[in-house]
């Protein structure tokens, strides 16, 4: 900054820590035929996303995976004055959320207590 806005003043306000759930979890793999079977594609499995969301609680706390499904459109200005969602994304959101129901409720105990 002093470099290239010297008249600037950094302030800190505050922060979250980060949080990141392993690709291999075995939250995995039902995650993805749920989004397989609700959008008809393959998702791309991104390891490790942006933004702030305080997901740390869950995976820093009590140690459980957190995983992040976006169901907007790619143009949807997230938290902008034009933020927007197509309806198609918002019925795709719900087909995904059943979806995945459905996956977590056939894994077997064992499974389910491994996290």
């Amino acid at each position: 900054m002093e470099k290239h806005a010297p008249d600037v003043d950094f302030v800190a306000q505050g922060s979250m820590c980060p949080s990141k759930t392993p690709i291999a979890s075995p939250f995995t793999a039902p995650l993805r035929r749920a989004l397989v079977a609700a959008q008809g594609q393959e998702p791309l499995l991104v390891p490790a996303g942006f933004g702030s969301l305080p997901s740390y609680v869950f995976t820093k706390i009590p140690g459980m995976p957190a995983f992040q499904t976006p169901y907007a459109n790619h143009d949807e200005a997230n938290h902008a004055p034009n933020e927007n969602l197509e309806l198609s994304c918002f019925y795709s959101g719900i087909r995904t959320g059943a979806a995945l129901l459905y996956e977590l409720g056939l894994l077997q105990l064992s499974e389910r207590e491994a996290w």
